[in-house]
């Protein structure tokens, strides 16, 4: 029988630097200041809601962003921004907006839309992975 040592994990210090880890390793703290200053890009692969998981034909980019202590996710092509007390409250916020514009966009007609619209649709009539 093959015995597995279990790693050791110190406990959290307030006092110490919180260990942020990417995919790279240890996230350093100019790494930091900058992510604070200028926020940071991520892929959305789903959009959950609370009857279904939403799965996405492309990688949404979203941009993360804190400002005046509020946390900001925000995709420029979709025109949405979604806002929270923590990262986790803003991409919810986030996900409900997107589901929102694509159930909006799905029920119009093409002859009911113009400018900016026609382009909002086409893109969320591509957005999703049919899941039938």
């Amino acid at each position: 029988m093959i015995s597995a040592t279990r790693e050791s994990v110190s406990a959290f210090d307030p006092v110490l630097p919180f260990p942020v880890e990417t995919g790279k390793g240890r996230m350093t703290d100019k790494d930091f200041r900058h992510f604070k200053e200028h926020g940071y890009s991520v892929p959305l692969w789903s959009i959950p809601t609370k009857r279904k998981k939403y799965k996405v034909s492309k990688p949404i980019k979203v941009h993360i962003y804190v400002e005046d202590n509020l946390c900001f996710v925000e995709n420029e092509t979709l025109v949405i921004v979604g806002m929270g007390k923590s990262i986790t409250d803003a991409i919810d916020d986030f996900g409900k907006q997107v589901i929102h514009f694509y159930k909006y966009y799905r029920k119009l007609s093409w002859d009911r839309v113009t400018g900016d619209a026609e382009r909002l649709k086409g893109l969320y009539e591509s957005l999703f992975i049919d899941q039938g």
